[in-house]
């Protein structure tokens, strides 16, 4: 499974944003594109439904812009992704069994919901403000080796 452009660029938004405006003050989306690397034009889709789902508020007028809707630590990674593109979903009928008419017989539901269970307690372990850390490399790094 691969995480779409979408969900990506939403996380590096909201990153963006979170660094940006530290002091407290609302941040343009022209300096949110320079700091992550999207697009202003894109960026403009991307934070519709990131306000809609209170992750990020909208000030308007001069010095106007975008903060953080709550404290980073309170705004899980899937908190974002999910903002972004829905429910994380390998396969419709790891999120809902009546999508799939080999639901009842099939083995293969089980794992698809496993997968996604996982993928999720990933996503909802981790904050925006984890992933702003600057020792979160040496975190994922210690997980993945304690995997291996």
């Amino acid at each position: 499974m691969k995480l779409r452009t979408r969900a990506r660029y939403s996380v590096r938004m909201m990153m963006a944003i979170a660094k940006l405006s530290l002091d407290g003050n609302p941040v343009g989306l022209g300096n949110v594109s320079r700091q992550c690397g999207v697009t202003r034009r894109y960026l403009d889709q991307l934070v519709t439904p990131l306000r809609n789902a209170k992750l990020v508020r909208a000030f308007s007028g001069r010095g106007g812009g975008y903060t953080l809707g709550r404290p980073a630590e309170d705004i899980k990674v899937g908190d974002i992704i999910e903002a972004a593109i829905g429910a994380i979903a390998v396969a419709d009928c790891a999120i809902d069994s009546d999508s799939c008419i080999h639901a009842e017989y099939c083995n293969c539901r089980g794992l698809w919901t496993l997968i996604n269970h996982k993928i999720n307690e990933v996503l909802d372990e981790y904050s925006l403000q984890d992933i702003l850390a600057d020792d979160w490399s040496k975190t994922v790094e210690k997980e993945l080796s304690a995997m291996a």
